[in-house]
């Protein structure tokens, strides 16, 4: 059940620049999985590229250069002209549009902030890190829940957002996890978050009340959050009463970023190293409903991929 919010931590500001930087704060956490089983993921390490795993397992490279966040717009809601122009005119992020063949839908790629198609078809982002904006299919921006900001500052930003099949929208920090319903209330589903027996992946300095840093998530048919804990080399499962528990662990130097959910399966994208130096490697897991763990891609392959 949800509950009133509980104190955190200092607002923490995290910088994405696209792909053509030579300067990250972190790896991508961009990853989704389409109706057809395909896996489209980022890669903004020093092979930056947008991947793509088909329903038999294989890999290609759809476009050169891996932005941060990654989003399905399954009903080619959203131009690039649109896009473009809402960007010039100052009422979204910029965001990249990738069609994708044999479709009428499409990729949208974004920096800066993590992003969201709901369930209605609106385009979601995180506003500063702070706010939620919700740009509909008219090109009508609202701010929702514009009290949340200085709770998502306590929190120490939004890292990570996700919309169930209930229509709510989930919202991830450092160590916790809101709940958004769509007439704009808010709820704590976890806070504090504090794992046992896992290993620590933290820039130097972090502070306590931002373990296990949450980045992606993604939210089941059942309303079961699954979250990248990057700070803490793993993936957690919160049930909608609020119980946390860790579902799959990353080994040494691998960490998790970001999370999709395909049915009752979870698909895994994890870097190397992420938090040294830009040149991450990605590989991409899939956590299978018996608990099977099984790798899709290793980052051999990604590098000697080739374009369509």
């Amino acid at each position: 059940m949800g509950r009133s919010l509980i104190g955190g931590g200092a607002a923490s500001v995290v910088l994405c620049l696209p792909f053509t930087s030579k300067v990250f704060a972190h790896p991508g956490s961009g990853i989704v999985v389409d109706r057809k089983g395909q896996v489209f993921f980022v890669d903004n390490g020093g092979g930056a590229a947008l991947w793509k795993i088909d329903g038999a397992g294989k890999l290609r490279r759809l476009r050169e250069g891996g932005w941060h966040w990654l989003a399905l717009d399954e009903r080619g809601n959203y131009s690039a002209e649109d896009l473009k122009r809402w960007f010039k005119e100052g009422i979204t992020m910029n965001f990249g549009r990738v069609p994708l063949p044999d479709s009428k839908g499409a990729l949208l790629q974004a920096d800066g902030a993590p992003f969201v198609i709901d369930r209605d078809g609106n385009l979601c982002w995180a506003k500063g890190n702070l706010e939620i904006a919700r740009l509909s299919l008219d090109g009508k921006v609202t701010l929702l829940a514009p009290s949340m900001k200085e709770t998502a500052s306590k929190l120490g930003g939004i890292k990570g957002l996700a919309c169930g099949a209930d229509g709510c929208l989930y919202v991830s920090f450092p160590s916790a996890v809101l709940k958004m319903q769509p007439d704009g209330k808010v709820t704590t589903l976890a806070h504090p978050i504090n794992l046992n027996g896992v290993d620590t992946d933290l820039p130097k300095g972090t502070p306590d009340d931002q373990k296990p840093f949450l980045r992606g998530l993604a939210v089941d048919a059942h309303g079961a959050v699954y979250a990248a804990a990057s700070g803490s080399r793993c993936v957690v499962k919160i049930a909608v009463d609020g119980k946390v528990e860790v579902v799959l662990k990353a080994e040494r130097p691998w960490s998790p970023t970001g999370v999709a959910v395909s049915g009752e399966d979870v698909y895994v994208l994890e870097y190397t190293n992420g938090n040294a130096a830009p040149d991450w490697l990605p590989r991409i897991r899939k956590l299978g409903r018996d608990g099977r763990v099984t790798t899709l891609a290793q980052p051999s392959p990604l590098r000697a991929g080739t374009l369509p």
